[in-house]
């Protein structure tokens, strides 16, 4: 995965909506799942922009379960 990261310069604004983004699915995903707490790779935000811009209509994800109400978002 590291491979896949680039370090680029933006606009704040673009960062202020990424993190947005990813509080969202974020806070979705605990509410789908019963979670209370969920972690998001900073990255996937970017990745789920991505795909987006370029028409991909489904997004695969997945929840790793890391304890009882606890979990990892993945892309797949």
């Amino acid at each position: 995965m590291a491979a896949d990261i680039v370090r680029i310069e933006v606009h704040k604004n673009l960062r202020q909506v990424l993190e947005e983004l990813r509080c969202t699915i974020a806070t979705d995903m605990k509410a789908k799942f019963g979670l209370q707490e969920i972690s998001v790779p900073r990255t996937l935000s970017s990745q789920i922009l991505a795909a987006q811009h370029k028409g991909q209509k489904a997004i695969h994800i997945r929840i790793k379960k890391i304890g009882a109400d606890r979990g990892i978002l993945e892309l797949l």
